[in-house]
């Protein structure tokens, strides 16, 4: 069946009256402001205010938000203490914000990050980590994929202090 070309004046006004294309000559982030991916990797033990804040922004920064959680055995060699929460808590927490969440196994995620990150020629991506660990495992990883954005800290808000909380 044919199609007309004609169409009524109410579909002409539906219609838009021009339509943004990708192309290599765009910026890294794309026409809305936001790449198409946004990646993190992170703790997240005892779920509190400043990783809420996190991951909410990743959302301004990205149209999907995919969270690498390091698993208990990690958290216990980086930071020699054993997390609170265990793993798949904190992972639950995070998928509440996140699209997608995996595990991070070992305390360097940098395979994590090379495994995780696969963008088409045509997509854009964004790490995102906050302003008090500037250097971090895997950042000289994350650079040759995509640029990072740090975000600044949420003051008076910390997985140490609610432990210290908690425990004294």
């Amino acid at each position: 069946k044919e199609r007309s070309s004609s169409t009524s004046s109410s579909e002409a006004a539906e219609q838009p009256s021009h339509t943004f294309q990708r192309s290599a000559s765009l910026p890294a982030i794309w026409i809305d402001g936001r790449a198409d991916k946004v990646y993190t990797v992170g703790c997240f033990d005892l779920f509190h205010e400043g990783h809420r804040l996190l991951l909410q922004r990743m959302r301004q920064f990205g149209r999907q938000v995919i969270v690498g959680v390091h698993d208990s055995r990690s958290i216990h060699k980086l930071k020699n203490r054993v997390p609170v929460d265990g793993t798949e808590t904190r992972m639950l927490n995070v998928k509440r914000y996140a699209d997608e969440v995996y595990c991070v196994a070992g305390t360097d995620p940098s395979n994590f990050v090379k495994c995780v990150v696969h963008l088409r020629e045509d997509e854009t991506a964004v790490y995102v980590r906050g302003d008090d660990m500037a250097e971090f495992p895997s950042r000289h990883v994350v650079e040759e994929l995509m640029p990072i954005k740090f975000l600044p800290y949420t003051n008076g808000v910390s997985s140490t202090k609610l432990r210290k909380e908690l425990f004294s």
